[in-house]
């Protein structure tokens, strides 16, 4: 037998408790182009010349940055005295400089961009690569700072193809003066090879100038926005994209929140300042502050969830702060200053957490257990004296995910000492990860193989199977909590999703599979029938944020088709959802050790099920993966219905194969969603055949 599942509508088998609709929410936090273009329409980097800030050191070069050419945009070479990635248009010794004094962002070392003319009727300029989105709009607005020491300069802006070929040009008349200029750059036609091997698309801005005598051309403060931006400001894509796949709650934050001050994202963009991203790299412009996230969640119909940053540099006061001006009447002092930023009404945000991750050596504001249980009191009674009605996620740690112990060869402790020493007068619920990747190492991978005689599909299959595990460390978690005084220990899966490790030549279940797909619907099973502690979940995918660049960037991938099908039931607002508990028997898999995340386990299910039933008791709403990544399974299912008492109508997820990949931007091609209606057999039995890799929703619809 496949697997089994017998259904009844008896009280005894319905939860108490509701299923939260923002467990279908998504992950965010300031990280490159997830959010420039990607929400906020600005397609350059660095538009305001400053010094380039990098983390990483590529290749393993010990060379510092400035004599490196790969440091964040491959490709794309370091040139003496101009701002990165900005290139040169004829470079020569000594033409360009980057020098202190411009019109935006930190004044203490804001700086502009100088290119000297040596001689009349020459032409001297620069170049970025940019990608754009050309398929929705060929209109795009640039905004620039310039002037001149040259009497007569012409500053020619235009938008090339890679090949430099001028596709929309405008030509501006500079004075000595410092002006911003606005101008409207039409595209003569669209890019016939958009998303192709280039990390930058099809195309290049370029800002280019002569001038009637020799002298300086200034520039500060590029910014290239499509014509389409929502308010100006927002990508329509995206817009669209989260509102199409049933995103319900946003979670900013991320490692960059310990280090985020809020305070430099609110007020007119040109007094923020532009900041180093410490954490990931680049520059932060902040023209994605407080209110334009609040706003861009509106826009979406999504539930913000703000996360502050726990460090020496953030302390308590400025959390309270943030709270204020976020949600406190004009009558406050930050709620006057919001006012007075353009939104006089209180957001009302009701979702906040402090710390991410603050367990980690890798993290701002790092530290022990036990000095951050006893420091995150101070966070938790000032955010409530802000705001008494709001939530307060803590971060914990999240079991297997993490190894990092205080004491050697021990378990984590992060999650017991928070329970003991901050517990439940300070929490309001606990923030925990899972990035589920298995073995980093190539030859143990290999060893592994040799280990369990075991081929690359069964690894992957072990991985995507992870869900099954990490119910049970749920279970444990909640467990802990309860010894220390929680009833009901409500969590945030903060951020997870599945990014497996494999051989370059093995089959892979990365975000373009169905493969991938089975992993997400495993978890949103996990959250449905966890649903009394897990309230909140944000998967990490970057996938409906929307830009072009093919580095870091997919087209919308099998997984989210399986999160809107997941979200749709709990979207309506005639019913809420209780979870239906499942009687399941079925043939499974034994789970190995594999390195050291994942624990043995025994007879994990090929096919896992999970259930929901509305408040009338009227409609179920069946979610069913099969895990098995070689082999097609049949699910059965009984129930307390009877012929021609039920309508059953099935939505089934599916490809060739679950590793075949879907790699075309505009439709689904390497799988497809296929709805159909099963008959009721004459014993009252119902059967679906479930490929290989596939997921289905089955809904019920009593009579």
């Amino acid at each position: 037998m496949d697997a089994q599942v017998r259904i009844s509508r008896a009280p005894g088998k319905l939860s108490g408790w509701r299923v939260d609709k923002n467990i279908f929410g998504k992950f965010f936090e300031m990280n490159g182009r997830d959010t420039y273009p990607g929400i906020v329409e600005d397609c350059i980097a660095n538009g305001s010349f400053e010094q380039w800030y990098s983390k990483r050191k590529k290749d393993g070069s010990n060379l510092p940055w400035t004599m490196r050419t790969e440091v964040m945009y491959r490709d794309t070479p370091f040139t003496s005295g101009l701002a990165y990635p900005w290139e040169p248009i004829h470079f020569r010794d000594g033409a360009f400089e980057q020098l202190e004094g411009g019109l935006h962002g930190k004044s203490e070392w804001k700086r502009f961009q100088r290119f000297k003319l040596f001689a009349a009727g020459e032409r001297r300029g620069i170049v970025q690569r940019i990608t754009l989105h050309d398929e929705r709009t060929l209109e795009y607005r640039l905004k620039v700072y310039a002037r001149a020491t040259s009497p007569g300069a012409i500053l020619q802006a235009a938008l090339e193809d890679k090949a430099g070929v001028c596709l929309s040009e405008k030509k501006l008349r500079l004075s000595t003066e410092w002006e911003r200029y606005e101008v409207t750059l039409l595209l003569s036609r669209a890019s016939e090879f958009r998303y192709s091997d280039s990390p930058f698309g099809e195309y290049r801005l370029s800002l280019t100038a002569e001038a009637e005598a020799a002298g300086d051309i200034d520039l500060d403060w590029v910014m290239l926005a499509s014509g389409d931006a929502v308010e100006g400001i927002f990508n329509p894509a995206t817009i669209g994209l989260l509102q199409k796949y049933n995103v319900t709650s946003i979670r900013w934050g991320g490692n960059y929140a310990n280090e985020y001050n809020w305070k430099d994202g609110i007020g007119p963009w040109e007094r923020r300042p532009v900041r180093d991203n410490l954490n990931w790299g680049g520059l932060e412009p902040n023209y994605f502050g407080t209110n334009e996230f609040l706003r861009f969640c509106q826009l979406t119909g999504t539930e913000p969830f703000l996360n502050v940053g726990f460090s020496r540099d953030l302390p308590p006061e400025l959390a309270a702060e943030w709270v204020e001006y976020v949600n406190g009447s004009m009558d406050s002092p930050m709620g006057r200053l919001r006012a007075e930023h353009g939104y006089p009404e209180p957001w009302n945000v009701k979702l906040w957490q402090v710390g991410n991750e603050s367990y980690g050596d890798y993290q701002f504001g790092y530290t022990d257990s036990i000095d951050f249980s006893k420091r995150i009191q101070a966070y938790y009674t000032a955010m409530k004296q802000a705001d008494p009605t709001i939530s307060i996620i803590i971060a914990g740690e999240d079991p297997m995910y993490v190894d990092y112990s205080e004491i050697p060869g021990q378990p984590p402790l992060w999650n017991q000492r928070l329970f003991e020493i901050a517990g439940p007068a300070f929490m309001d619920g606990l923030d925990i990860h899972q990035y589920t990747r298995g073995i980093r190492d190539a030859g143990l991978r290999k060893q592994w193989l040799e280990d369990n005689r075991a081929d690359a599909v069964f690894y992957n299959q072990v991985l995507v199977a992870y869900p099954s595990q990490y119910e049970k460390l749920i279970a444990e978690l909640k467990q802990l909590a309860a010894t220390f005084g929680f009833p009901r220990l409500p969590l945030e899966i903060g951020e997870w999703n599945l990014e497996p490790e494999t051989d370059a030549d093995w089959p892979k279940a990365e975000y373009e599979t169905m493969a991938h797909a089975c992993y997400v619907a495993s978890m949103l099973n996990v959250f449905l029938r966890q649903g009394d502690a897990v309230q909140y979940a944000y998967q990490r995918d970057n996938t409906l944020y929307s830009r072009a660049y093919p580095v870091d960037m997919r087209p919308v991938n099998p997984g989210n088709d399986t999160s809107r099908m997941y979200a749709e039931p709990f979207l309506r607002l005639d019913t809420g959802w209780r979870l239906l508990e499942l009687e399941a028997e079925g043939s499974g898999f034994d789970m190995p050790a594999t390195w050291v995340r994942i624990r043995p386990m025994n007879h994990v299910p090929y096919i896992d099920a999970a259930a929901v039933i509305s408040d009338t008791g009227d409609e179920i709403v069946l979610f069913a993966v099969n895990r098995d990544l070689a082999s097609a399974r049949t699910l059965t299912m009984e129930g307390d219905w009877q012929y021609g008492a039920a309508e059953i109508t099935v939505l089934l997820q599916h490809s060739d194969t679950p590793f075949q990949r879907q790699e075309n931007w505009h439709g689904e091609t390497g799988y497809r969603v296929t709805t159909m209606e099963l008959p009721i057999r004459p014993d009252g039995k119902i059967d679906l055949a479930m490929p290989a890799g596939s997921v289905a929703r089955m809904t019920i619809k009593f009579i």
